[in-house]
């Protein structure tokens, strides 16, 4: 987060990047336990590559807790657009947020 504040990458583009973590996360945490495959992947509409790399960062999350990241996320997307004083600040506050939301 650090370096890509200190080479001048933009908070919103940040914010963007982690909200896409945490979305994929709860696409795939909320599909049906059934569903496999192909007709996963077409339910989702993510590629069955990315579905099996966010089912093994779920490992370790709970709904409650994707749920809780997703709220820091939006939230810091509010403050990085205006919101906040110190928009680094609220990057790092919510990295920490989604780190505790992990179980």
């Amino acid at each position: 987060l650090r370096w890509a504040l200190a080479t001048g990458v933009a908070p919103v583009l940040i914010v963007s990047a982690l909200a896409q973590g945490v979305r994929g996360l709860a696409k795939v945490g909320g599909a049906p336990r059934g569903a496999r495959g192909a007709a996963l992947a077409k339910e989702l509409g993510m590629p069955p590559w990315k579905i099996e790399r966010v089912q093994k960062q779920l490992r370790g999350w709970s709904g409650d807790g994707v749920a809780r990241a997703l709220t820091a996320v939006a939230e810091a997307d509010e403050q990085v657009k205006g919101g906040a004083a110190d928009p680094a600040y609220a990057l790092e506050k919510t990295v920490a947020q989604i780190v505790a939301a992990r179980n």
